[in-house]
């Protein structure tokens, strides 16, 4: 087995009331010898009992907790990338539950291919009731859930690094490289998704190569609440406010009005259409589209007046 030491990130906003306990339980079972890898938890201004959670599994993990009071997963997971010491930065949330070898998985595939910097793990959806309404062959799984269930390894993509199993080399990130704190999940208002994709595209920019590690699995909790058509079409929305972010250059260029660029404007304008006139028909596939389209443009327009206003 390589000697990488690995480091274990996560930020948790009133973790306790939910699932967190089966996430650190899921560590607490990790094939992977305590003394080569630590665990950095961040309670990020929770109201619930997460730090009191947190801390009674001291004697059971190899774990670092630490305390940000600024709302935001991206400003808590900074604060914890300044404190780690590890090869390898893995990058997870408090809702997974981990197979037992998945940090020797991680570790194992890193040695293994030396010449990659960003790795990303198999992420399968865990859920709370096991859908049967046929909608949810339509839905966008990798933006709606974080679910990336690629199982041959391999080069990818580093816009197919996302998520909850996200692996990244220290070296890469050193003391300047860190999340924007513009994007990513705020406590009880819109903000824009991908805060995990954006760092890597930035990386990858740099010249990083990013690899599929499909056997190191990790299962995302999807609660029964967030398997309707109304949640998802709306999780559209937030999905387009993040785009501009993390693609400015594909933003239309030419005269805008209020703000945004007349193409999107005619865009958006076609799928309201498309959206009214099917909306009161039966569902479909092609109705469902027409309204996540809608909601996504809608936020698309919200986001370029965020995040890439004229002249920016």
């Amino acid at each position: 087995m390589s000697d990488l030491f690995v480091s274990v990130l996560f930020s948790s906003y009133n973790g306790a009331s939910r699932r967190l306990r089966h996430t650190l339980d899921s560590l607490v079972s990790q094939e992977l010898p305590h003394d080569r890898w630590e665990l950095i938890a961040v309670d990020n201004n929770s109201k619930d009992d997460t730090f009191d959670l947190l801390k009674s599994y001291s004697e059971k993990l190899p774990i670092t907790i630490l305390q940000q009071r600024k709302p935001g997963k991206s400003s808590a997971l900074n604060l914890a990338l300044d404190r780690v010491k590890g090869d390898l930065v893995v990058l997870t949330d408090d809702d997974i539950r981990a197979e037992p070898n998945w940090l020797k998985a991680i570790v194992d595939c890193a040695a293994a291919h030396p010449s990659f910097g960003v790795f990303g793990g198999r992420i399968v959806p865990d859920w709370e009731e096991e859908p049967k309404d046929r909608f949810i062959d339509w839905i966008p799984m990798g933006s709606t859930f974080a679910i990336v269930d690629e199982t041959q390894s391999g080069p990818c993509d580093p816009t197919k690094v996302w998520g909850p199993n996200t692996i990244v080399r220290r070296e890469l990130l050193g003391t300047s490289v860190r999340y924007r704190e513009d994007i990513g999940p705020l406590p009880g208002k819109m903000f824009a998704m991908g805060e995990d994709a954006e760092i890597i595209i930035r990386l990858a920019a740099g010249g990083a190569k990013s690899y599929r590690c499909a056997e190191a699995v990790v299962h995302h909790w999807i609660p029964a609440s967030s398997v309707t058509e109304n949640w998802v079409q709306k999780r559209g929305e937030r999905l387009g406010y993040g785009m501009p972010a993390l693609f400015p250059d594909e933003v239309p260029e030419g005269v805008r009005i209020s703000g945004v660029p007349l193409p999107t404007w005619i865009e958006s304008a076609q799928w309201a259409f498309r959206a009214a006139l099917l909306y009161l028909l039966p569902r479909s596939k092609k109705r469902f589209w027409a309204i996540w389209k809608y909601y996504y443009m809608r936020g698309y327009r919200a986001g370029i007046r965020r995040y890439a206003p004229l002249g920016r």
